[in-house]
């Protein structure tokens, strides 16, 4: 079977150098992964590992996308990656159909974790403990396993868990952490059983004041922390109220996901305060604790967000993507934590800490008028705004409009029109001892003319089609909201490459065509979403240039 897999794994690695410069499957300057549905990724001593949904990629050199080498693929079929974690050259990667180890760096692999049970072989992650690398924790659709080998021999430690899902675990020195659908469960010591310490209640702390602490997460007192387990059990026990996404533990204090918000405690889970301020966008994917105290990262399923003390408030790191991406785990590029690589559905990306989004599309507009390459010919983004508006038929004024018609519908009348024709014979029949006969007589001819108006002019007050406008109306709001966000990534984005090739013009020929073909690609996707406004209005405002310079 190995010696199969040999093989298989070699022609991979051939027909993956092959396809690799058609799919993009590489970090490009931009720092994307273009093409490729991206799952984990860990980067230690030197090394980086990639995975896909059915493949593994090992690089020394993450800036170099053509040094990504394929060390492990699926074959076709239902199985797919969905987890991956390592130190060095020792893999472990997890699977729905089980997990695999490699100690060589992908070289060998080696299946060793499946059971019977699906749910079980179903490895949603893998947790290295940070003072023991021999230790290892997967988590499973049903119940959780512990290795103090690196993967040779488990235990299962689900006990109480073991029909629970758990989405993610946390090693300390002294107790290890499981979330869960229902909580945030906790294994001290020589304990076997599990201890909810946390079950979930309202958003979280995103609408907390600033708690002005010296560290990150500073002491809110909102109304929306922790509940206790009687008051969950109560309401009934459901998983929405209690899901925990991730854990994560760094020394004493223990950060949890919980729905839009993030919770942290210093005690070892006894009581629980949200990190304080606004901002934070999605559902909590990954919590990633800084060495600066004062600040903490989160992936979400809106992007990647920065909490520091100094802004008392998370805000969004941006890379002039075209949309918001679903981030499902983030990690450091280097030691000195000036950038970090972020684990999304459409590919890797690289993102400055400290450069914000909000921040980015203020200073793009003030630096491109400053240097006088404000674009004269191009539209400003509030006119992209009202065409795409336009183009797509969602303005609000469509809604107000549907209203007042269907009011004014009352004042239309009914109308019925009734039109009868009818004809009749009249024939009598006698009857005598010595003959019968008949007498007919002239047929009787009647016609009618009915005309009927009727209004209903309740519906000046309430029509029965308002319900139907008003579900319309929300439908035809989040089609507005969903197009100009695209809109508006897609703008400023474009702005920000016309701005660098400008100012930092490329110096070979091959970036620099990449460069401007992804401007062109950027003014088609603006084209596409306003019916070729940009396009159409540049090509106006040049031809009237000309026309003045009498070219």
């Amino acid at each position: 079977m190995f010696r199969k897999t040999k093989i298989f794994v070699i022609f991979c690695l051939v027909f993956t150098a092959i396809q690799a410069r058609a799919q993009e499957i590489y970090p490009g300057k931009d720092g994307s992964i273009k093409n490729i549905e991206t799952r984990a990724m860990v980067a230690d001593n030197g090394l980086a590992y990639l995975a896909t949904r059915t493949a593994l990629y090992r690089t020394h050199d993450v800036a170099q996308g053509d040094k990504w080498q394929e060390v492990f693929s699926l074959p076709p079929g239902e199985n797919e990656v969905n987890s991956l974690n390592a130190r060095g050259k020792n893999i472990l990667l997890g699977t729905k159909r089980g997990l695999f180890r490699s100690e060589d760096g992908g070289r060998t692999w080696q299946n060793v974790f499946r059971t019977v049970i699906r749910e079980k072989s179903n490895i949603l992650s893998i947790e290295i403990s940070r003072y023991d690398p021999r230790r290892v924790a997967i988590c499973t659709m049903k119940g959780l396993y512990l290795s103090e080998d690196f993967g040779s021999h488990w235990s299962d430690i689900s006990a109480n868990l073991r029909n629970k899902r758990i989405s993610s675990a946390a090693l300390n020195k002294d107790a290890i952490y499981a979330a869960g659908e229902d909580g945030l469960y906790a294994r001290r010591g020589g304990q076997t059983a599990w201890e909810r310490i946390y079950v979930g209640g309202g958003s979280g702390g995103a609408g907390d004041a600033a708690g002005g602490g010296a560290e990150a997460g500073a002491d809110s007192e909102a109304g929306d922390e922790a509940v206790s387990a009687a008051e969950y059990e109560e309401a009934g026990g459901a998983g929405e109220l209690g899901a925990v996404s991730c854990v994560t533990a760094r020394g004493s204090r223990v950060y949890a996901g919980v729905g839009k918000s993030v919770m942290y405690s210093d005690d070892a889970g006894a009581s629980w305060k949200s990190v304080a301020g606004s901002g934070l966008g999605g559902a909590v994917n990954y919590i990633l604790p800084s060495k600066n105290p004062a600040t903490l990262y989160c992936a979400t399923t809106k992007g990647v967000f920065e909490f520091t003390n100094e802004k008392s408030g998370w805000a969004e790191l941006y890379k002039g993507t075209e949309k918001t991406l679903n981030a499902s785990r983030i990690l450091f590029c280097a030691e000195d934590e000036k950038a970090l690589w972020a684990v999304t559905e459409r590919g890797l990306y690289k993102l400055e800490t400290g450069r914000y989004s909000a921040d980015q599309y203020v200073d793009i507009e003030r630096n491109l008028k400053s240097f006088k390459i404000a674009f004269d010919n191009e539209p400003s983004f509030r006119d992209l705004q009202d065409a795409a508006i336009k183009f797509c038929d969602v303005s609000p004024q469509k809604i107000q409009s549907w209203h007042r018609d269907s009011k004014l519908k009352a004042l239309v009348p009914k109308v019925s029109v009734g039109l009868g024709n009818n004809q009749s014979s009249n024939t009598e029949i006698y009857t005598s001892a010595t003959r019968d006969y008949a007498v007919v007589g002239p047929d009787d001819y009647s016609n009618n003319l009915d005309f009927s108006v009727s209004w209903d002019l309740g519906n000046l007050i309430w029509s029965d089609n308002q319900t139907s406008i008003d579900v319309r109306s929300r439908l035809n709001t989040q089609l507005r909201n969903d197009i100009l966000d695209n809109l508006r990534r897609i703008y400023y984005e474009r702005k920000r490459l016309q701005f660098d090739l400008v100012f930092t013009p490329p110096k070979d020929m091959r970036t620099r065509f990449e460069r401007e073909l992804r401007i062109q690609e950027l003014t088609q996707a603006i084209d596409d979403l306003t019916g070729n406004y940009l396009s159409d209005h540049i090509k106006e405002r040049s031809d009237k240039g000309e026309a003045k310079s009498g070219i």
